[in-house]
């Protein structure tokens, strides 16, 4: 049998003497799953790309405005699930203006067009009003969707969640999690209650969402004899007891208010039992040190904490922790400490996730981060804000941490009394890291000026070849080392720098050297218009360049650069320029 692919005019294609019909290479490709993958297949050929397009269940779309609704809806016409992302990652820390853009309307009427089985859709960074959530409502596969999720979105009301909660009724999970709602009455919470017997899941932590009545809480927990999953942001906790007592399998739980704690009624101050199988425990809004005898009884089978809501000090940091021997996941705030930081050493052999948040009420350094190393060797994702940071530290976690994919770490801007200075510059120490973490695809290095040289941007291309989403702040000294590091890094995919001092020439150079490139946010530069004219001038077609002024009281304009198959936008603010391959620059509104 001779071996090749040849083609012909039909929906089958030639392989050797062979022949495969659709039928037979859609059996094949609904193994295949990773979103990779199924990219690499699309590009084999015509026919392969068209059932690729048949028999794909799920995609996510990074940037909205990389491609079109209706070239979505044309390729994948049996799609299943969606995720969409808009905004910038810079906009969750207030560095985006808020006429932004990243509005779904267009998106939402199309897809309730074409597609009546979607059962899943993932809304993140975008703008979602009260009439788009309607149109959800309102969809043709309104009676299917069991998964809507919107993570850190704007722009409705509870009042809008109405229509949702009322039309979908074979929801599974609903998720608000992180997101800007206005709070106009929990009546959307009553029609989720009076509908809905399928809820597994349900997510409302969410600062402001307060005006409920407990008692749909309760209906739920009783007809959703499934419910796995409860999140509920500030509700008091003494308010929960009852429902509580309704979910006695609850494996998740996002836990009201412990304000209840600061009362004089020592019969209230006494602990709140909590569901036997709990593994995942978040929430905790306002929860002291003396709330802790309510949540030791759960800590030995929890695999996944966040106590950032939290009031813990570090002394309550380090007595929960000492009994948590299952945590697998912790989200909190650098009041733990590095005592804290050895404790997670010392009990948490098992921890996979870490990530510690800024806080002026503690400070974690070099110590911390040698305890963690040394005791936490399963770690896959260390993401950390530090008051001091040295080569050696970085070495250890490298050598203790070898299955690290994804390392984060911020250096406090200013030094603190007591503590001692960064060991700069920490090239060598990133170094040694990067050689010994091989698996490492996601990397933020940001500290101050003069703690990265060029020399350590040409470590990263050298030692960081499987990095696909790279951020950088204060880093390098010129574009000498950019161009190090983007001729190396060839499988970057997302480039976020700010405060770094390349030149627009260099940058643009750099940055259409790198093949694999589909997104950049520079910040802080100080020619962002000559920059966006250089970068248009190197690049692949489709490229679309957008320079934007930050919001009021920020220093520094906006990079934002993407391909896209769409063209330019045109609902961004009025003050955005745009520049594209091959044209002159124009106004988002052009």
């Amino acid at each position: 049998m001779e071996f090749g692919v040849r083609h012909n005019s039909g929906a089958k294609v030639v392989v050797g003497e062979a022949v495969i019909a659709d039928e037979a290479l859609a059996c094949v490709l609904k193994h295949i799953d990773a979103p990779q993958d199924r990219a690499a297949v699309s590009l084999v050929c015509q026919q392969w790309r068209r059932v690729d397009g048949m028999t794909r269940k799920a995609v996510t779309i990074a940037n909205m405005y990389s491609t079109s609704p209706a070239a979505l809806t044309r390729r994948f016409t049996r799609l299943r699930g969606l995720k969409l992302k808009a905004k910038p990652r810079a906009s969750e820390y207030g560095l985006v203006v808020s006429n932004w853009g990243g509005y779904t309307e267009p998106w939402l009427r199309e897809l309730g067009g074409q597609y009546e089985n979607l059962q899943s859709l993932v809304l993140r960074r975008v703008i979602v009003r009260d009439s788009d959530l309607l149109l959800i409502a309102s969809s043709a596969y309104c009676s299917a969707l069991e998964v809507l999720q919107l993570h850190k979105c704007q722009g409705f009301t509870t009042k809008g969640l109405v229509p949702v909660t009322r039309s979908c009724r074979a929801l599974k999970k609903l998720s608000l999690e992180d997101s800007d709602v206005e709070d106009l009455g929990g009546e959307w919470l009553h029609a989720l209650a009076r509908y809905n017997s399928t809820l597994e899941e349900l997510h409302f932590g969410v600062l402001g969402i307060g005006d409920i009545d407990i008692a749909d809480l309760f209906t739920l927990a009783e007809k959703c004899k499934s419910l796995v999953s409860l999140k509920v942001g500030e509700i008091e906790m003494l308010d929960m007891v009852d429902v509580l007592s309704r979910t006695p399998y609850l494996e998740e739980l996002g836990t009201g208010s412990f304000n209840y704690l600061g009362d004089e009624d020592d019969d209230a101050a006494a602990p709140i039992p909590l569901p036997k199988h709990l593994k995942s425990l978040s929430g905790m809004w306002s929860l002291m040190d003396v709330g802790l005898p309510t949540i030791l009884p759960v800590a030995a089978n929890l695999r996944k904490l966040d106590l950032k809501y939290t009031l813990l000090s570090c002394e309550g940091h380090t007595l929960l922790l000492s009994h948590c021997h299952s945590l697998e996941d912790l989200q909190t705030r650098n009041t733990l400490g590095d005592e804290g930081m050895e404790t997670l050493g010392k009990y948490c052999k098992g921890l996979q996730r870490l990530r510690v948040e800024d806080d002026e009420t503690g400070a974690i350094t070099q110590r911390g981060l040698v305890a963690v190393a040394l005791g936490c060797g399963d770690l896959v994702q260390l993401i950390v804000f530090v008051a001091s940071i040295s080569n050696a530290s970085l070495a250890m976690i490298g050598q203790g941490c070898p299955r690290l994919t994804d390392f984060r770490v911020v250096l406090e801007n200013n030094a603190r009394p007591g503590i001692d200075p960064p060991d700069f510059p920490l090239d060598d120490g990133l170094k040694l890291m990067l050689k010994s973490c091989v698996h490492l695809n996601r990397l933020a290095f940001y500290v101050r000026h003069g703690g990265l040289t060029d020399k350590g941007m040409e470590y990263i291309g050298a030692y960081g070849q499987n990095i696909r989403w790279l951020l950088l702040g204060c880093a390098g000294q010129s574009d000498v080392g950019l161009a190090n590091l983007a001729y190396r890094c060839q499988r970057i995919r997302r480039l976020e720098m700010r405060d770094c001092p390349f030149g627009e020439a260099g940058l643009a150079a750099a940055v259409a050297s790198m093949s694999s490139l589909k997104y950049l946010w520079v910040h802080g530069h100080r020619a962002m218009d000559s920059a966006g004219k250089e970068l248009v001038k190197l690049a692949r077609p489709c490229l679309t360049v957008e320079v934007c002024p930050p919001p009021p009281g920020q220093p520094g304009l906006h990079l934002f650069a993407y391909y896209s198959l769409a063209g330019p936008r045109t609902d961004g603010p009025p003050e955005l320029r745009i520049f594209t391959s091959n044209s002159t620059p124009a106004t988002s509104n052009a």
